[in-house]
């Protein structure tokens, strides 16, 4: 009995120190952002870990002085742990679980399966039993209907954001545009960088962009020449408008890059491929371009090209 009185202390001791060491490293770890809602779901975690762990033991200790009473207070009290644990692992997003997550979504499975068997073995009135079966029969029928159900509701949630996303992400075409609007012909809205009084850009861009009738969307920056630069005026470009796009740069025309934010504030981003008028000047004795070619990037191949770009920044 004293080896059982030693094994049961020995694991008290390691089922409070263990969470909290575990909380201590993820703390530790420089990747992580610890923001206060970070903390704090940090700290219930480990509670519930700390808890559960403690209501093992208590029903370890339980099993060894066989004491019925001690085996169905501990034993529910972990069941009940394991119930609300399983409810809310089933129903969190899958691909938002850590591994120590899904690894306690397994165990408190296989935990909560091996109590039940247990809890049901040990009563000792068949007619209870045959009570209980039904019941705990019907609380786990109950809990894969609700993981059913959760995974049909987010599955159409998530198809339906899919879809919202589809119908609004900006689809646009241009014009090419060779020689400079004058303030006479130029019936569409304008747009421009904020940089378009500044004398060290030796390029003007001018370009019409003309969105499609599916969705509207907003011209939020531009980067050249090392820098991101705000656009100004007419920035709304709404569907089935048509909007004129000025903007200088002076160096490295391949890294020009377009931003754009749609309805739903999700950004995009576009290279915009420039062309050169031969001979031609714009009003302001710079250089004349045009945009030839606009692709679409992702998030990931902007960064690539930004960081690519040879560093010679221009002081505004």
């Amino acid at each position: 009995m004293i080896g059982y009185w030693i094994s049961f202390s020995v694991l008290a001791l390691a089922f409070l120190v263990g969470p909290l060491y575990m909380r201590h490293i993820a703390f530790k770890n420089p990747t992580v952002e610890i923001t206060p809602k970070v903390r704090k779901h940090a700290n219930w975690f480990t509670i519930k870990l700390i808890v559960f762990y403690e209501l093992c033991d208590l029903f370890y200790m339980s099993c060894f002085i066989d004491n019925i009473v001690c085996k169905y207070i501990f034993g529910g009290a972990a069941m009940i742990i394991i119930f609300v644990n399983l409810s809310a692992a089933f129903t969190f997003p899958k691909d938002k679980r850590s591994f120590i997550e899904k690894f306690g979504m397994i165990q408190d499975f296989i935990v909560g399966i091996g109590f039940t068997i247990y809890l049901i073995y040990i009563i000792s009135d068949e007619n209870i039993k045959e009570i209980v079966i039904p019941i705990i029969a019907a609380v786990y029928g109950g809990l894969i209907t609700l993981v059913g159900v959760s995974w049909t509701f987010k599955k159409s949630d998530k198809d339906r954001r899919e879809d919202e996303i589809k119908k609004s992400r900006p689809i646009f075409s241009y014009n090419m545009l060779r020689k400079e609007p004058t303030v006479e012909n130029v019936v569409q809205k304008l747009c421009m960088s904020d940089t378009l009084e500044k004398d060290i850009y030796a390029c003007e861009v001018f370009v019409e962009l003309e969105n499609s009738n599916l969705s509207m969307f907003e011209i939020k920056r531009i980067h050249h020449d090392n820098n991101w630069v705000v656009c100004e005026g007419n920035t709304v470009v709404l569907p089935g408008d048509k909007c004129l796009l000025n903007f200088r740069f002076s160096n490295n025309p391949q890294y020009i890059i377009l931003e754009t934010e749609d309805i739903l504030k999700i950004k995009y981003y576009f290279q915009l491929k420039v062309l050169n008028i031969p001979g031609a000047k714009s009003s302001s004795g710079k250089l004349l371009h045009t945009v030839r070619e606009i692709k679409q990037l992702a998030a990931e191949e902007m960064m690539a090209l930004i960081n690519e770009e040879p560093k010679n920044r221009y002081e505004l």
